[in-house]
Order: structure tokens, then sequence, then C-alpha cells
């Protein structure tokens, strides 16, 4: 789990505390909020760059905006959970500003299997486009089923942390990651087909 499991495991309770300290002005009290989420953050930044400079980059971006943010935080929901999404809204954004086409590990086989593979211009454009639906449709997904996605499939969580985090039973977990991941495939099946028009057109 990295050098901040310790940390990771704090109650959510313990961290809604730490994020009043924060906002009252307590310096401590932010460190501690970068340590409960610092590693996860830079692994998600990894595995959507595939670099690590420009990962570590990124992580710092992220804080800066979870600190312009941390208003809207809602205390008694999951601050990671949260920190993670404004994470990946950033990494969206830089996918976009960057314009490179990368493949993140959470988008599903049969999606992959739709990328076309060759070099030329055209080919890149198309797989550009795709990865940019891809990114849209999980936007689309409810909060919930979009936090578990990102949590499991990007940042790497147990199912068991999961649970923890959501107090769901595991069953529960395993059952909405498989309709997130159903509802993904679907709404990017329902971008590509309504751009397949417009393409040719």
């Amino acid at each position: 789990m990295g050098k901040y499991v310790g940390v990771f495991r704090m109650e959510e309770v313990s961290l809604d505390r730490v994020v009043e300290r924060c906002k009252a002005g307590d310096p401590l009290a932010w460190e501690e909020l970068v340590r409960a989420t610092a590693d996860h953050i830079y692994r998600m930044a990894v595995s959507f760059t595939r670099n690590r400079a420009e990962a570590e980059d990124l992580t710092q971006e992220v804080y800066i905006r979870i600190w312009q943010n941390l208003h809207q935080y809602v205390p008694g929901s999951s601050f990671r959970a949260w920190a993670y999404r404004v994470a990946h809204n950033l990494f969206v954004d830089h996918y976009r500003r960057t314009r490179k086409a990368r493949e993140a590990t959470w988008l599903d086989e049969e999606f992959l299997a739709t990328l076309p593979s060759g070099d030329d211009p055209f080919t890149r454009a198309v797989r550009k486009q795709r990865l940019e639906m891809a990114h849209q449709a999980l936007q689309r997904l409810p909060e919930e089923l979009a936090q578990l996605l990102l949590l499991r499939d990007f940042a790497d969580w147990s199912y068991e942390e999961l649970a923890a985090e959501f107090d769901l039973p595991l069953g529960t977990v395993k059952s909405r990651l498989n309709r997130a991941r159903r509802e993904l495939a679907m709404a990017i099946r329902q971008m590509v087909g309504a751009a397949a028009p417009e393409a040719s057109a």
C-alpha cells in the first residue's frame, strides 16, 4: 500500500476533523490531509501519464486545486473519495490540454479492443476522440459508482478498503463495481454511436 498506509486507514470522521482544522488555518492539518491521500494520488498520476516527472507536477497541481476547493467538501462524506475525484478531473483537464491519447488502466478491454492501432494522423485522431469519450462517460456515472470505479480501477484500492470506506458489504461493493463498468461501457458505446453519423457527414 505504500509508505502512507497507516494514515490511509484513518477514520473518515477523523479526516473531517482535520479538514475543519485546515479550514481554520492549521498548517499541520494540511500536512495530515496530504499524507492521507498523497500516495494514491501520485499513483493515479503515474498511471495516467506514464511519466514520473510529469506525475509529480500533476500531483502538486492536484493539491493546489484541493486547497482552492476545500470549502466545497461536505463533511460526513468520504474526503479521500472527494480528493481523488478532484484529482481525476484535473487529469482529464490535463489530457485535453496536452491532447495526448493515453489509455487509462480502468478502461475495459472490450472498449480498448475497438481502438485502432495504427500510427497515421487519422488513426491517432480516432483514438484520441474515443479516449476522450471514455473520460466523459465516467463523468456521467452516478457519483458513488464513479467513485468506486475510480478508487478500485484507477487508485488500486482493494475491495475490503472500499467496503470499509463506503460502509458497504463486500458483495455489494463487487456488484456495484460490475454495474459501474456496465454503465460506463454502455455510455461509451452510445457516445461512439452518436459520433459515427457526425464523422460520416
